[in-house]
């Protein structure tokens, strides 16, 4: 695994180092009662020196045709469209009890590290969901979930993060609406530099 560590990055963060950065992907959602669909993934984990790290993703309908998967593609051809989901929150390291060693980490991995993530859906859900780090891969699965008095029933999720040559592959089961913990969404992140629009004169 080969990655620029960031600086200034605090050392807790360093099993999460190869997360930091700005990427942007396709993938595909399907979910009981929600036809298969193609979408756009944007997710962002910065850091400001302290022991965290700051999340934002965004899931938006693909404009346009996904992706061959087994083929490389440039991240600003993806074109968003209609926004289906947003997220935010933040990626701490745990040091209360034993993490527990990531499923199919190589025999080589680092030791596990756990992992407590924070997020707010503007679905109107709050979830806290633990996990751990081993080399490059995150589990994650869900602790707790709040949720207002308009949002959809949603019991629990369990995430996964690994890199693969560069790129960063995704999944999400969920656990809403009555059916039990089963595939939402997956699919594949790249790095990505948003164009950045020339100053007004």
């Amino acid at each position: 695994m080969s990655f620029e560590l960031p600086d200034d990055l605090s050392p807790d963060l360093y099993p999460l180092a190869w997360l930091v950065g700005t990427w942007r992907g396709a993938g595909v959602m399907a979910y009981p009662d929600i036809p298969e669909r193609s979408i756009v993934v944007d997710v962002e984990l910065t850091h400001d020196g302290g022991p965290y790290l700051a999340y934002s993703s965004t899931i938006s309908l693909l404009e346009g045709e996904l992706p061959d998967r087994e083929q490389p593609f440039d991240a600003a051809d993806l074109v968003p469209g209609t926004v289906w989901s947003r997220e935010s929150g933040f990626w701490r390291p745990s040091s209360d009890g034993e993490a527990v060693p990531v499923v199919g980490a190589p025999a080589d991995a680092p030791a596990p590290t756990g992992i407590e993530v924070l997020i707010a859906e503007a679905s109107g859900h709050v979830s806290i969901h633990v996990g751990s780090a081993q080399g490059p891969r995150v589990d994650l699965v869900t602790h707790h979930v709040g949720r207002t008095a308009t949002a959809s029933d949603v019991v629990a999720q369990r995430r996964m993060y690994g890199w693969v040559r560069g790129e960063i592959f995704f999944s999400i089961e969920l656990a809403a609406f009555g059916h039990e913990l089963q595939s939402y969404a997956s699919g594949r992140l790249v790095r990505f530099a948003p164009a950045v629009a020339p100053a007004s004169a």
